[in-house]
């Protein structure tokens, strides 16, 4: 996953493409001539989702381990067994990743703070995913939610 820090007097945005790409777009400039760039980025499983579980929610005492929080472990080799297709422990009537579509699955929701969640959003107590993380994984979601 690539990093962007743009520079003082630009910004920098994420979102998902329909084709399972992130359209990263930086721009600014405080002169007439600023200018934009515009990048599109394959998102896959394993160089793109899985590192953010990684680094936000395959924690001790959250989702890895023996006993992981919701039955729902995201460690490395685990989390696309446990996501893709299967129900939501909280709302059985959802999927965790509904492939292809982002606004039914249940682990967006969490992570937005959506709609019908029960509990609390994800990461359980905060700081919560830029919305720019969580558009990572609508992408991947939005294609298809491949195992690659």
């Amino acid at each position: 996953m690539a990093t962007v820090s743009p520079a003082s007097g630009t910004s920098t945005t994420a979102t998902a493409v329909a084709n399972g790409t992130t359209q990263i777009v930086m721009s600014g400039g405080t002169r007439s001539d600023s200018a934009a760039l515009t990048v599109n980025i394959p998102v896959t499983f394993s160089g793109s989702v899985q590192p953010i579980f990684t680094l936000s929610c395959a924690l001790s005492g959250c989702h890895t381990g023996a006993s992981p929080q919701e039955g729902l472990n995201l460690s490395e080799g685990l989390a696309f067994a446990n996501i893709v297709n299967v129900n939501s422990n909280q709302q059985p009537s959802l999927k965790r990743v509904l492939p292809g579509n982002p606004d039914l699955s249940y682990l967006i929701r969490k992570l937005e703070g959506g709609p019908s969640i029960n509990l609390n959003r994800m990461p359980e107590g905060g700081p919560f995913l830029a919305q720019s993380t969580v558009n990572v994984i609508r992408a991947w979601i939005t294609a298809g939610a491949p195992n690659n």
